[in-house]
């Protein structure tokens, strides 16, 4: 924000100015909105008040459009009303949670890409990917590891039901987080992708 702007947000009496509360209304419509996005079981872990807990859980219901429309103004409402002021610490550790939130499933996303990647790279044939993985997860079963790989060779070049393939790609992805992972959390995705490299 340049100074000009910083200074727009004020009336000549240092009151907020229109066009800046205006910006706060839609920011904590957006927060709300935020809010009605997450799953269930995350709202319910989030501590937020109860009416603002009930109302995000409540979106889940709403079919018609304007229905959502009217409910995230609503949201909205509810945010300002029970989160306080838009630059209270509130409202910041409620960012901070959706933050943190999204953290965890981009972390979650590229843990699932990397065990697609590493199961695709070991039924092709790689199978000295075996020791690198091991270098990040110390507690690999690597004969575990190499005998699934295999088996799905196998059920690809016999055109049979990725079992094996799909048992490979669910080791990987649930590794516990190793140094060299930051602790960054596994993925929650539940799909479970064959030897195609697609979920489902």
């Amino acid at each position: 924000m340049n100074r000009d702007d910083q200074y727009d947000e004020y009336d000549d009496d240092g009151r907020k100015s229109k066009s800046q509360r205006k910006r706060e209304m839609h920011e904590l419509q957006a927060l709300g909105e935020a809010l009605c996005a997450l799953t269930p079981e995350k709202i319910r872990s989030l501590d937020l008040a109860p009416a603002l807990a009930e109302a995000a859980l409540f979106s889940k219901t709403l079919t018609s459009h304007e229905a959502r429309r009217r409910h995230m103004q609503y949201m909205g409402r509810l945010v300002r009303e029970h989160a306080g002021d838009p630059d209270g610490e509130e409202v910041a550790a409620l960012r901070r949670a959706l933050d943190d939130l999204d953290h965890r499933k981009r972390a979650g996303d590229a843990a699932f890409h990397q065990a697609e990647a590493w199961r695709d790279q070991l039924v092709a044939g790689n199978l000295d990917l075996v020791e690198e993985i091991a270098a990040r997860h110390p507690d690999l079963d690597r004969q575990h590891v190499l005998t699934l790989a295999r088996n799905a060779a196998r059920e690809i070049a016999w055109a049979k039901p990725p079992k094996a393939g799909r048992a490979l790609f669910r080791y990987l992805r649930d590794l516990p987080a190793g140094p060299a992972d930051s602790g960054a959390p596994g993925p929650a995705d539940p799909a479970d992708p064959g030897n195609g490299g697609t979920r489902g």
